[in-house]
């Protein structure tokens, strides 16, 4: 090693979307996939109604593969197709929001908006099971 040293922070709970979330993209992928065929006079080719599905299907893969994460650092989201990471650690955290539409309050899931105390940065934790008590999870371990 070069001298620099290697900071690494424990994972406390890892939280991932629920499937039950992505319920109106399952619905717009069977109108993609089969709507075309089912009623040629939409005016949809089938071909273009099966590239619309698989672009779809990318973005729930995509929206499926992200991983949110309250570390001993602060709360973090990573993606695992990009390798990416967003975090804002504790000593930034500003404001935790649960955010529930009508059709995710039937379905029993919520989102959360976390917000940095300075205001500049925003991070979005999509389709969680319990939203309320993830946020009172974060809210527990806040400084």
């Amino acid at each position: 090693m070069s001298g620099a040293e290697v900071v690494t922070s424990s994972v406390v709970q890892v939280f991932r979307p629920a499937r039950r979330a992505f319920f109106v993209y399952y619905v717009a992928l069977a109108l993609c996939f089969f709507g075309p065929a089912i009623n040629p006079e939409v005016g949809v080719p089938v071909w273009l109604g099966i590239c619309i599905g698989l672009v779809v299907a990318a973005a729930v893969g995509y929206m499926w593969s992200q991983e949110y994460q309250i570390t001993d650092r602060g709360v973090a989201k990573t993606w695992r197709w990009t390798k990416g990471r967003q975090e804002i650690p504790w000593e930034n955290l500003g404001e935790v929001q649960v955010l529930r539409g009508l059709v995710q309050s039937l379905l029993r899931v919520g989102n959360l908006r976390i917000k940095a105390r300075t205001g500049d940065e925003e991070m979005f934790w999509f389709g969680l099971a319990n939203p309320k008590e993830v946020e009172a999870l974060i809210e527990q371990r806040r400084i």
